[in-house]
């Protein structure tokens, strides 16, 4: 009702400018909130990459320190003067374990009391420090049978003991009540930015053998400013092109109600199958013109990157080879046009033995290595007009027509002999790396046959192929005198031969 009311009190030069001005508004809010994202963004990776550059001195002299459990290096004087001269640093936690004792390593700096201690002092360091200081004293007291060499080398470790017993009751006494002003995350995480204690948190691994973490905390009061300078910025901007905006709406609203409306009704349509290169207001100098050959441009990009998305879900990323969502498409497709052309349909279903033992052994960047090798090997044996799919992890299929029962087996044993011939290294009994195929042709008089029952089918004789201890093909053809089996359950059999 309001709006009809709308409509029949208002001009049409001002129901589009009030239009006009509503989308000019939220066009700005979204670019004003997508700009703050992405200068927001910058500015804080720019942040990001200048700490680790910082720390990353340090964390080298940290690994190195704590390999060989090293307090001496990590709380030198000359250390703390570092830190205390690395301005925008407030804390420093090192954390690690020793390459040679297996001994954890723990100290930390604070900024605001101008101390670096260790953190992992126990009880029991300090009691078996002031028993081996009070042994030494009073052997340096009760025997008098010592050389002066002897009572001087005493009486050194005596002031030893003395200073590293004093450095780490310290230690401990700190470690129990210096607070930090800040609650530090926990987790696995390379940074992160904590606006309200204005802080960011920068964390690495340490590079010795058993490991560890260098987190870093700066201040980011300066970031978090240069936050609200952003904000003022951006609103200011905003606040020039609504201006700019609503002076543009005034002065061309009475000329553009037509090519507007022919504008609106091209955008309504599928972005698919838009096509805008026979508008007139495409020729126009003006700013219809602008917008007209804006939204052709925009069409164009859009749906060149919906082609290009469409060819990304089709394409399995690792092997180059056609996805599951082709697989999907065209599986039906190809069993029904050889069911039309009467001609023969086949399938081969590969899996890749013990897979799972292969990337739990090797990591799994070396198993994306043997599905990429192992899916060339099935590329260069299988003909051009055959489809190859990876539907999974280790799992490929192959589609093809018109090939008689020999030259199905025949292919489906290639392609296992030329895996087998990669030689690649593996712990099963085989010692490398193998392929188990089922393989079935389904003739021209199996029409009671559907997709789905030969998939099952060749399904089947691949959990066949693993019973028979993996590295082989077990092949079946299907004729009218063959019967498909209904809601195969291969659970148990899953569970037997899990890769």
């Amino acid at each position: 009702m309001q709006g009809g009311y709308l409509s029949r009190n208002l001009t049409v030069n001002q129901l589009l400018f009030l239009t006009h001005l509503l989308l000019v508004l939220i066009l700005i809010a979204g670019f004003s909130v997508t700009r703050y994202q992405s200068e927001w963004s910058t500015r804080l990776n720019n942040e990001v990459v200048l700490a680790e550059q910082i720390i990353a001195p340090l964390v080298l002299e940290s690994s190195t320190a704590v390999a060989g459990r090293n307090y001496a290096a990590l709380t030198l004087p000359s250390q703390k003067q570092t830190l205390l001269n690395i301005e925008p640093l407030l804390l420093l936690d090192v954390t690690g374990v020793s390459d040679y004792s297996s001994q954890s390593v723990s100290v930390r700096y604070q900024r605001d009391i101008a101390d670096i201690w260790r953190m992992d002092v126990s009880t029991d360091e300090i009691n078996q420090t002031r028993k081996q200081r009070n042994d030494l004293g009073s052997a340096l007291t009760t025997t008098t049978q010592q050389s002066d060499a002897q009572r001087k080398k005493i009486t050194y470790l005596v002031k030893k003991l003395d200073g590293e017993l004093k450095t780490i009751e310290r230690a401990k006494l700190m470690s129990k009540t210096v607070a930090l002003p800040w609650l530090l995350p926990a987790g696995d995480y390379s940074y992160k930015f904590l606006p309200d204690e204005k802080v960011l948190v920068v964390q690495t691994p340490l590079v010795n053998k058993n490991g560890g973490t260098l987190k870093a905390v700066f201040d980011a009061s300066t970031l978090y400013h240069l936050k609200t300078q952003i904000v003022k910025t951006l609103f200011l901007e905003a606040a020039i092109a609504l201006l700019a905006s609503v002076l543009l709406i005034i002065v061309v609203s009475n000329s553009i109600v037509s090519p507007l409306k022919r504008l609106a009704n091209k955008i309504s349509q599928d972005i698919e199958k838009l096509d805008i290169s026979d508008m007139k207001e495409l020729k126009r100098q003006d700013e219809i013109g602008i917008l007209a050959r804006a939204l052709q441009s925009l069409t164009e990009k859009t749906q060149s990157q919906m082609k290009l998305l469409r060819h990304l879900s089709d394409t399995d990323a690792l092997t180059g080879m056609s996805g599951r969502h082709k697989y999907e498409d065209k599986a039906e497709v190809l069993f029904r046009t050889s069911q039309s052309k009467q001609q023969n349909f086949g399938i081969i279903i590969c899996d890749i033995d013990s897979f799972k033992l292969y990337n739990d052994t090797f990591g799994h960047s070396k198993g994306d290595e043997v599905i990429k090798k192992i899916a060339g090997v099935l590329l260069a044996v299988t003909r051009n007009n055959d489809l190859c799919f990876r539907i999974g992890g280790e799992e490929f299929i192959i589609l093809f027509t018109d090939k008689d029962a020999n030259n199905v087996h025949s292919i489906a044993e290639r392609m296992r002999k030329e895996v087998q011939r990669l030689a690649i290294p593996h712990h099963t009994e085989s010692g490398i790396v193998t392929l188990s195929l089922g393989a079935v042709l389904a003739t021209q008089a199996s029409g009671h046959w559907s997709y789905q029952n030969i998939f099952d089918h060749a399904d089947e004789q691949l959990y066949k192929a693993k019973g028979k201890g993996r590295n082989c093909t077990v092949f079946s053809e299907i004729d009218a005198s063959m019967a498909p089996t209904r809601n195969v359950n291969h659970a148990d059999n899953a569970i037997k031969f899990m890769d």
